[in-house]
């Protein structure tokens, strides 16, 4: 195919000049374009090229005309996105795209698109937020409805989260946030749902209970640690630093010399991925669960009913996250929504097989 047939013709030069203008908000409802003699000059095209882009901006109802004023975007015009766009980007960078998890996720936001006439572009970047940044930042020039960001580090994620802002972008934020700073986000309710599952340890006689971290830098395990923390000193429990595993690296092998000695005798841990290694380790050294160590969970995945012990653990509702995000965006995005908010789902605790009594 030759240069020829491949190029735009030049009338659409000047469709898309307007139509990006627009987009930009550099001009917006009533303000004048510019003339045919200026679109001439500044393209370089003919006036009957200008007259036939300007006839058919007409007939598309983006802009209207006045005799002997001239050009105008219509005014129910708002912008090219809001007119023509019903793509809704979600972002996730993660470990696995088949988490199942993020499946859930997925399968909530299309539940609540799918109501809305409203399509889902999903991009997974493998863990990494340089990645992550450069996608959110070519996203918000696509002219995309609204972001859902589940971001691997939600602190260096201000940076383009200031971009997105710029660009009037609606978007939130799931599961972590960066603390401190302004954003719609959806969470569950990580601090009362570990709070309750420490409880329920200590109910069931367990006064030397650890906290084990994965990723300790992310706003939900803070939130489960503090309702570690408050759950122990509301049971009047003293705080024993050599029970908190606060590295992404866990030391099996000192871990297990505590338990073998009775120092520890239940650990509460900051998700499944951190249990169900724990629980892997563990059994691989001879520690059998929960008879010398009662794990406890948060989040409930799939897998964790299939352990080789059946994971306690507790439960967040990840197919509702992702619907009340989606509904979230819409709010914001419909001008129903004012402020930031932070949306708090329940959870709720699921007691298996590796959690006994002492």
């Amino acid at each position: 195919m030759s240069e020829k047939e491949t190029a735009l013709p030049k009338y659409q030069l000047v469709k898309d000049y307007v139509l990006a203008q627009i987009e930009n908000q550099e001009i917006t409802k009533d303000d004048r374009i510019p003339s045919e003699s200026e679109f001439s000059k500044m393209l370089n095209v003919s006036s009957i090229t200008v007259r036939k882009a300007l006839s058919e901006l007409v007939n598309e109802g983006v802009i209207y005309r006045i005799r002997g004023k001239g050009s105008f975007v219509a005014a129910n015009q708002t912008t090219i996105s809001e007119k023509a766009s019903n793509l809704v980007a979600f972002v996730i960078s993660g470990v696995e795209m088949y988490d199942s998890s993020y499946m859930q996720i997925m399968k909530g936001i299309q539940s609540f698109l799918g109501k809305h006439d409203c399509k889902l572009i999903i991009e997974f970047v493998e863990n990494n937020f340089e990645e992550e940044r450069e996608l959110i930042l070519k996203l918000i020039q696509s002219g995309i409805r609204g972001l859902l960001i589940y971001s691997s580090d939600p602190v260096a994620a201000k940076s383009y989260l200031n971009d997105v802002r710029k660009k009037s972008i609606p978007f939130v934020m799931l599961d972590r946030y960066p603390p401190g700073y302004p954003v719609n986000v959806v969470t569950c309710n990580n601090h009362d749902g570990a709070y309750e599952a420490v409880e329920y340890l200590i109910r069931n006689g367990h006064t030397k209970v650890g906290f084990a971290a994965y990723d300790f830098h992310l706003s939900p395990e803070v939130d489960r640690y503090n309702g570690y923390s408050n759950a122990i000193a509301d049971a009047s429990l003293p705080t024993n630093k050599k029970l908190l595993f606060l590295e992404k690296e866990l030391d099996y092998d000192a871990l297990t010399r505590q338990i073998q000695e009775g120092d520890i005798t239940a650990l509460f841990c900051a998700n499944d991925k951190r249990a169900l290694e724990v629980l892997e380790q563990l059994t691989s050294r001879g520690i059998r669960i929960p008879e010398q160590l009662s794990i406890m969970g948060f989040d409930d995945f799939e897998s964790s009913k299939f352990a080789k012990v059946a994971l306690s653990t507790v439960k967040q509702y990840f197919d509702v996250l992702g619907f009340e995000s989606a509904k979230l965006l819409f709010e914001i995005s419909e001008g129903n929504s004012y402020g930031n908010k932070k949306v708090m789902l329940p959870t709720s605790l699921v007691n298996r097989d590796t959690v006994r009594p002492v």
